[in-house]
């Protein structure tokens, strides 16, 4: 089977029937396959409230030459320019880098030694061009290892990027990260918890909860009262859980295991929780910049059987009136509003009782999306479910 083409001059290819699903919820499609390319104007993170006031936190910004604003519609989302793009003349020995971190670089991070894919005859303080595997420059920079060290070490910083194409702040480098002052989170991603609108009290659990930034804004904004459970996978808890002790939400329990059994693995709360986050495992067609992406409609189909198991597991966890946030990081209708449209045929019912009114995005047929094309946020689909 081949791969499908780039499309509309891009470095996306996906294929004709994922293309045909693409325009008919989101428009002209090479407008969109652009975007997806381009960082959003705006890098956010979200201000941990409880561990430090938003004014606070602005002040210590400004205390080191850095001036953020306060989003629009949710009050701990700050935010600064993107910059860019830049022209640079590279030159120098090429490094090329994986696709993960060929999409940082392209933002003005680092290269780090296990995002290197091949660097051969670099050594220490060499000039290089930092280029994805399919040939697209990303930056440029001075080499801090050689290729030999590279190999060896499989750590470190590998490349300091001079030459951006792309400029923002980076967040591990803000004043209190380390300290959980301040997380780094979509603006996107941060309408769940405010659309759900957790209160003391309640009980909640999230489904697909690490890297732990919807969670731990559960938290932040319900507070200890309330009983959060995150579940994810085995391998991911560790860091889950030392992130949601960073931040102050240590009492958040976490729990490894399949979430598509969480009844099971949560023995007593099915039938008895206020609320259930899923934001399962998607195409990610939403994440942007993007310096390449290969997809078909067969990998959406997929996708979206895979993620009705936890809507299925959610519907058994709730109480009557409870509440599932669906979520996902991606823009096709088969991982969206066909997931709400099957969800509706389960029992849910689609509310927009939500606890904010989103300035951004536009309501669609079962649920909200943000698109690149139109509203400069990565592209993201939300729709909350009660269940009667």
């Amino acid at each position: 089977m081949t791969s499908p083409a780039p499309l509309c001059g891009t470095s996306i290819a996906y294929d004709a029937g994922l293309a045909e699903v693409l325009e008919a919820s989101s428009g002209p499609l090479c407008s969109l396959l652009a975007s997806l390319e381009r960082p959003p104007p705006r890098l956010y993170v979200r201000v941990n409230t409880l561990k430090v006031g938003v004014d606070r936190y602005l002040e210590m910004l400004r205390g080191v030459g850095l001036e953020f604003r306060v989003d629009e519609d949710i009050p701990e989302a700050i935010w600064h320019p993107v910059e860019g793009p830049f022209s640079w003349e590279f030159r120098g020995k090429r490094v090329v880098a994986d696709k993960v971190a060929s999409e940082s670089v392209l933002m003005g991070s680092d290269l780090y030694a296990p995002g290197v894919v091949y660097a051969r005859g670099v050594e220490r303080g060499d000039e290089v061009v930092i280029v994805a595997p399919n040939g697209r420059v990303v930056g440029g920079g001075v080499a801090v290892m050689s290729w030999r060290e590279m190999r060896r070490a499989g750590r470190g910083l590998a490349v300091r990027v001079t030459k951006p194409i792309y400029r923002a702040p980076r967040v591990s480098e803000l004043p209190g990260f380390r300290e959980g002052l301040v997380y780094g989170q979509s603006v996107t991603s941060m309408y769940v918890a405010r659309a759900l609108d957790p209160r003391p009290g309640w009980v909640v659990v999230d489904l697909n909860a690490a890297p732990g930034g919807k969670v731990s804004h559960v938290a932040q904004l319900a507070g200890r009262e309330a009983v959060i459970v995150a579940i994810d996978r085995p391998s991911k808890v560790g860091r889950l859980r030392e992130t949601l002790e960073r931040l102050g939400a240590g009492w958040v329990r976490v729990v490894g295991g399949d979430s598509r059994r969480a009844s099971r693995l949560l023995p007593g709360l099915a039938g008895r929780v206020d609320a259930v986050l899923v934001d399962p495992p998607c195409t990610n067609i939403g994440v942007i910049p993007k310096v390449f992406d290969v997809k078909t409609l067969r990998d959406s189909a997929a996708a979206s059987r895979y993620q009705w198991m936890f809507v299925e597991e959610a519907w058994r966890l709730l109480r009557r009136g409870g509440l599932l946030a669906y979520s996902t990081c991606t823009l096709s209708s088969l991982e969206n509003e066909l997931i709400v449209a099957r969800a509706e045929e389960l029992g849910f019912r689609l509310t927009w009782s939500w606890g904010l009114r989103p300035s951004r995005g536009r309501r669609s047929w079962l649920g909200f999306r943000w698109e690149p094309h139109r509203d400069g946020t990565p592209g993201f689909f939300l729709a909350i479910l009660e269940k009667p």
